[in-house]
């Protein structure tokens, strides 16, 4: 039960796993997730071990009460997908800090024991789907563990601390999103479960791969500038800088940040922007209720037309089906 607990550590799940075996004693077997109240955290919870040594976790929760809380990690390997609420700092043995975004996988690995410390916020809400691989997953591969996406995953647990936020993925959301709010029992809900974990490591086991085929043809310093290009239009997807200006502020020209740009995601400056602001809104829509109209003048669209041919390119359905769903 501890070992559990202290290996999950960077999302509300694992605060309320933490609570829930100090003031209950259990951890909830059901294979949909479970509603808790343990008088720090309200809401449902999913802890399972799918395979040896991989874990799923899944939460939607609510912060009961203001508390400061610590917690020590074994060596392993987090990854987590926060859907709603506010991503909560949190920080490893005093001096690592892990940055977060929704929708956005962030990985942890502890290759070392640590300690893990964040702020418990009361009537915060949130909700994420994730998963812990501890070193034994490994065991099955043998000599395979050479393959580039579980090298790259294997190659975490030699290093003493790492962190990284990778790219934002429609399907991992979209597979996450479904793991919280699946409807399977019995074999079948075991069966889902397994598999989608599966699905997410293979996801994030595959961009690891891609990502040291990209810096390998950009080289360091133009992925960190990447990097660094994709963090200043999420924090401004409403009114992003100039491509002129973006390319001056990474230290780069124009047509060389295109090109690189392009490369590192698949897509243009425009197109990247164009899916982020898409994926805002899905969450203004499925997690908030807004109005279409609302929903897309709030992502920087003109009018509910272009919003909602734009939506529907992205997500194959007309962005009303997103909030009659939330409804429904």
């Amino acid at each position: 039960m501890t070992c559990h607990c202290s290996t999950q550590t960077f999302t509300p799940s694992q605060m309320l796993q933490a609570s829930a075996e100090a003031s209950l004693g259990i951890e909830p077997q059901d294979l949909s997730p479970a509603i808790m109240d343990t008088g720090l955290f309200r809401g449902r919870l999913l802890v399972r071990e799918v395979q040896p040594g991989l874990i799923l976790t899944a939460n939607d929760v609510i912060c009961q009460i203001d508390r400061s809380i610590t917690v020590e990690v074994e060596p392993s390997i987090v990854c987590g997908i926060q859907l709603a609420g506010a991503p909560q700092a949190m920080t490893v043995d005093g001096r690592h800090a892990v940055a977060k975004k929704l929708n956005a996988p962030v990985m942890v690995g502890y290759g070392r024991r640590s300690t893990c410390a964040w702020t418990a916020v009361p009537g915060s809400h949130s909700a994420s789907v994730g998963f812990t691989i501890r070193p034994r997953f490994f065991d099955r591969f043998g000599a395979l563990v050479a393959d580039d996406g579980i090298a790259a995953l294997h190659d975490i647990l030699g290093r003493e601390f790492h962190t990284e936020m990778l790219a934002p993925s429609g399907q991992l959301v979209e597979r996450a999103r479904r793991v919280l709010d699946h409807a399977y029992t019995g074999t079948l809900a075991g069966l889902f479960l397994e598999s989608s974990t599966l699905h997410l490591v293979t996801e994030i086991a595959d961009q690891l791969s891609r990502r040291g085929a990209l810096v390998a043809a950009l080289g360091h310093r133009h992925y960190d500038r990447m990097m660094e290009a994709r963090a200043i239009l999420d924090a401004d997807l409403i009114a992003p800088p100039a491509t002129l200006e973006l390319a001056r502020r990474v230290g780069t020209n124009v047509t060389t940040l295109q090109r690189s740009f392009r490369m590192a995601f698949g897509t243009t400056i425009f197109g990247y922007v164009r899916q982020q602001r898409l994926s805002v809104a899905r969450i203004l829509l499925v997690d908030h209720g807004l109005a279409v109209a609302e929903a897309g003048r709030k992502v920087g669209f003109a009018s509910p037309s272009a919003f909602s041919v734009a939506y529907k390119q992205q997500f194959s359905h007309l962005p009303r089906a997103a909030g009659s769903g939330r409804a429904g």
